[in-house]
Parts: C-alpha cells; structure tokens; sequence
C-alpha cells in the first residue's frame, strides 16, 4: 500500500497535474479562437452592404464585388483559415470567400431534422435570435483538403428584424490544431459538442461523429481529463495511455489479494473461538428473547461481567419497561375513545333538535305565507345536511354547486337587487365529477362579504365551471371593491397567518390532495373586483369509487 501511495503520489500525480494544466490551456485556446471567429460572422452578419444584398435577393456585379471586398477586409486576410458564406433565405442570393458548399445551399436544405447540416440545426433553434450557433457536425475538406473543425452560422436580419439569411464561418483545422500544446502526453484529446453529442479528434483529424466512434468516453477504467467551456456548449477531454503501470498494479494486486486470504483466514479462526466462548451467553439471551415474543413480559436479563453483554442486558430491559408502559397506555387511550364515541352520539341529538325546529319553522312560514322565510329555513336545512350527512373530505360537484345554490339563495333574500350572481357550468358533467369538500361555496361567501358588504353599491359574482383537455377549470369572480393589497395573494404562504386564513386553507387543502399537478391564482386590485382561478385534474366518481 505504502508503494501503491508513493507511485500514485509521485509518477501519477505529476502526470495527472501536467496534464490538468494541458487540457485547460487547450481549451482556453480554442474558446479563444471560436470567439475570434464569432466575431467575425457578427461583423459580417451586421454589414450593410449584405443586409442590401439580402433584401433584394439579387447579386448585381457591383454590390458582389462590394461585398467581395468587405468580406476579405473582416477576416483580416485569414482566408487561409476559414472560409465565410453568405445565403438569403430563399438561396437566390449566395456568396463565399471560397467556393460556396452545395451544403448551405437554402433552396435544397428543408429537411428541419438533419442534426449534421448546421442550417438544419438552425431552423430547430426557435431561440436562436442573433446569437452564435456552433457546430461541429458537419465535417467536410474542401477544395484544399482541409478538414472543417468547427463552424459558426449567425442568422441576418433585416431592419425590420426579419429573417432573410445567414452566414457561415467555417474554421479549418490549421487555425488550431498547430498551436495546441498537448504534445504527446495525450494519447487522443476530442472536443466535444454537448447540444448534439458529437465528437472531434483534435489528435486523429480524420476521427469524428457519434460517441460510439470514441469508446474511451465511457471506459470507466481509463484516465480522462475535462475541460468545460463556460457556455456549456462545448468540452475538451484527454485521456493518457497508463499501460506502462500496469504491470506493477498488477503485481501489487497480486501481493495484497494474498494478503487479504491469511488475513481472512486468521480472521475465520479467531471468530470460531471467540463465538465459541460466547454461544452460552448468547443463546441464554435468545431464549429470554423468544419468552417476550410469547407474552411474557416478566423477563429480565442479569448482568454477565461482560461490558459488551451488560450494555445489551441493560437496553433489552429498558425496552421490556416500555413495552409495558405502552400497553397500559394504549388500554387508557382505549377507555378513553369509548367515552368520546359515547359523548359524540349523545351530541348527535343537537342536529336533530334543530332539524326539527327548522322543519317547525318551515311549516309555520308556509301556513301564514310567509315565502322568504320558508325559503332561508329549507335552504339552511340543506346547508345543515350537507355538513353533517357525509365526513368524507371529498364530495360530487353538483353537491358543492347545490350547497353553493344554498347559500347564495339566503344571502339573495337579504340583499334582494345588491346580490346577483351567475353560474355557467358548460354542460360540465356535475353528477360525476369529485372534488375537494367546500371548496366553491367559501369563496362565494368571501366575494359576498368583502365585495358587497364594505359599500352601497351592488355587486355581481359570476361561477364558471368547464373542462378543457382533461383539465377542471373552476372560476369564481366578483366585480366588487376588490384588495388594496393584491401582492400578498402572489404567494399563498403569505396567507397562512394573515386574515384571509380562509383562502389558505381550500390552497392547502388542494396542495394536499393534488401535490404540485394544480394551480390556484388570486386576480384582485382596489376597485377592480376579485377573481380566483383553480385547475384541477378530473377526479370521476364510478360505482362509488374514485
């Protein structure tokens, strides 16, 4: 282990840091370089002897030899490593400082899904705006048989910000290659394009494509060295050849496997004898143990001698007293919930008491004519029913629009023309719909005590229910005074000790039953009214089930 540490430390740390320095200083260089060349399709895309040259999509003589001209003077007479294009979008109008590639050629390049055509891979990039698209997947030589390492496509725009073209700067691979400094420390050193997962051997030119043509990405087992680019777009990876350690790995391998068989035999005898002078003790425990798992719980384990099983004897002993403690707990928790089931169908005869004393009322009103105040009686009878008749914490949407129906009802007779309210439901199928218990009917009741209450003026709550893709669309809004205070509702937390506890609490109660796959927005100002806007996903009742 000592060797293993000394070798690690010493040939594998110095070539481990020798080739972190490498790799970052190859990777400074060429985002150096991509940056020098993407200022030039910049310069180029924003000329505007181009940009004419563009709009009308007609090359006179003149203006090419204008442009010509102005093309040669951006690239700073570095023509020998890099070539421009230019192509409008309708490929009538083309130009190159070279010859113009059949590749960039608009007119021929619709096929949107071909991911090695850098004009293809632009036409997917709806974000691309006039930002840099780099690319290295289209590898090609041209007439000079030099090989493309990488390319740069900006889009042109016009005055009036429409698309009408693009140019490319092809960066060959004597613009970078030469000036690397990896030497022969690597043994391949790729760059690598992280949008289309592609690959470029900066070592082997003529290597480049899919991941699968460099193996050595996912050996797990080889040395690799990184440098990101900070854009994220691309990175550089190195890897070193260690074949000529192996051997010695292999011998040490070989020398601590040994090692570690006498050491596990040594360790197999010494366990028998050990397990051997504690079996007695051990089984002792294990029958105790076996004793409480029939019900005994009058058993105790004595003290040995021996820390180790004192400490255990101790904790066993405790948990004996506990389990105890629990089990007369649990008997008093059991008296104890039978007295409360006792008291709570004693107090079942309240609601009954006032059931009766509505239906009274109820009879009365309708004896003497009196219409309002059977209608307050019978829809308070169903708001009463409601609540009490079904514990669950879901109900039937056509059970919240009754309840809501209710409430809206009574509050119409006291407000008589103030209150009108509308409720649209689509031809949203009610009677199959579940959702979460008082949920509507809370809301309306805020848009009636804060949106009439507060002034002489009447108010108006409109109630719309719809389906749209699968999705449950409830909307609850008044045009009443509204908040003053509207930035508080743009984070429900907020609510959670404030006075609108109300409306936190049907929030909590869906994020409770929905998780994160439902949405709850509050629209309110002063003056301007208050609206709630919930999603849900479609809960059906069938046969009785969810």
């Amino acid at each position: 282990m000592f060797y293993n540490y000394y070798t690690s430390k010493g040939v594998y740390g110095a070539l481990e840091q020798q080739a972190k320095i490498l790799i970052k200083s190859d990777g400074t260089l060429i985002e150096k370089k991509m940056e020098e060349y993407r200022h030039i399709a910049y310069t180029i895309s924003t000329d505007e002897n181009v940009i004419n040259a563009l709009l009308d999509d007609v090359l006179e003589d003149s203006e090419s030899s204008q442009i010509y001209n102005s093309i040669y003077l951006m690239l700073n007479s570095d023509n020998k490593n890099c070539d421009a294009h230019i192509v409008s979008l309708s490929g009538k109008c083309r130009l190159s400082s070279g010859i113009f590639p059949s590749e960039y050629d608009t007119r021929f390049q619709t096929n949107e899904w071909n991911r090695k055509n850098i004009i293809a891979e632009a036409s997917t990039r709806r974000d691309l705006g006039r930002t840099s698209l780099f690319f290295i997947g289209d590898h090609r030589v041209n007439e000079n048989d030099e090989q493309i390492l990488f390319s740069i496509l900006r889009n042109i725009f016009s005055e009036n910000d429409e698309l009408i073209g693009y140019v490319i700067v092809d960066v060959y691979t004597d613009a970078v290659i030469p000036e690397l400094t990896n030497g022969s420390i690597f043994k391949d050193v790729i760059l690598v394009d992280n949008t289309l997962y592609s690959a470029f051997s900066l070592n082997h030119p003529n290597m480049y494509g899919s991941f699968d043509k460099f193996p050595f990405l996912r050996d797990d087992s080889i040395q690799k060295y990184y440098y990101h680019f900070p854009s994220g777009l691309f990175s550089i990876v190195g890897y070193i050849d260690t074949s000529i350690f192996k051997g010695n790995s292999e011998r040490l391998f070989t020398s601590i496997t040994i090692a570690l068989f006498l050491g596990t035999l040594v360790s197999i005898i010494l366990s028998f004898i050990f397990s051997h002078s504690m079996s007695k003790r051990i089984n002792n425990m294990i029958k105790n143990m076996k004793y409480v798992e029939e019900g005994n719980l009058n058993i105790y384990l004595d003290e040995t001698g021996i820390t180790e099983f004192d400490e255990l004897a101790a904790s066993f002993n405790t948990m004996i007293t506990k389990i105890i403690y629990l089990i007369q707990s649990k008997s008093e928790e059991e008296a104890k919930a039978a007295e409360a089931e006792r008291k709570a169908l004693e107090s079942q005869l309240n609601p009954h008491f006032i059931f009766n004393t509505l239906n009274t009322i109820k009879a009365l009103a309708k004896l003497h004519n009196e219409t309002e105040i059977y209608t307050i009686s019978l829809q308070l009878g169903k708001l009463l029913r409601s609540s009490l008749k079904n514990h669950s914490s879901t109900c039937l949407l056509s059970e919240s629009i009754e309840l809501t129906k209710s409430y809206l009802s009574i509050q119409k007779i006291r407000f008589s023309e103030r209150l009108n309210y509308v409720i649209n439901t689509h031809d949203t199928p009610l009677d199959k719909i579940i959702t979460p218990k008082l949920v509507i009917q809370p809301l309306v009741e805020n848009a009636v005590v804060h949106g009439l209450e507060p002034g002489m003026g009447g108010v108006t709550i409109e109630i719309d229910i719809k389906i749209v893709l699968n999705k449950l669309y409830i909307t609850i809004k008044d045009d009443g005074c509204g908040m003053n205070n509207p930035e508080m509702f743009s984070n429900m937390e907020l609510l959670k000790d404030s006075s609108h506890v109300g409306i936190y609490n049907i929030y909590r109660r869906l994020q409770l039953r929905y998780g994160n796959n439902f949405s709850f927005l509050v629209d309110t100002g002063q003056n301007k009214g208050f609206a709630v806007y919930i999603t849900t996903p479609i809960e059906e009742e069938q046969n009785g089930n969810t």
